[in-house]
Formats: structure tokens, C-alpha cells, sequence
């Protein structure tokens, strides 16, 4: 069974931090993942690539 994404990305997070329990890590890659896709139907709606960094 594979790990799912906001567990993985979460556990990491909060390997990354001294002070960030795992509701508030949680709460953080939820709030990046949604704004990753809101660009990505932004960018693929007006026709652009990812612009990357």
C-alpha cells in the first residue's frame, strides 16, 4: 500500500521542523497543494506552460 501524499509530504514537514505538530503541518501542505492546483488550471486555462521558479 502506497503512503499517501499528505501523510509523506507531512512527515516530512514536521522532520524539517523543530516546532510543527501534525495537525498545523497538515494544514500547511493541504494549503500548498491547493494553490499548486489553482495556478496549474490558471496556467493550463490561459494557455501557458509552467512557468517553473
Amino acid at each position: 500500500m502506497t503512503t499517501h501524499w499528505l501523510i509523506e509530504f507531512t512527515d516530512e514537514l514536521m522532520r524539517l521542523t523543530d516546532d510543527l505538530d501534525q495537525q498545523r503541518a497538515a494544514d500547511f501542505v493541504r494549503k500548498v497543494y491547493e494553490a499548486g492546483r489553482k495556478a496549474g488550471r490558471e496556467e493550463e486555462a490561459s494557455g501557458q506552460e509552467h512557468g517553473g521558479w
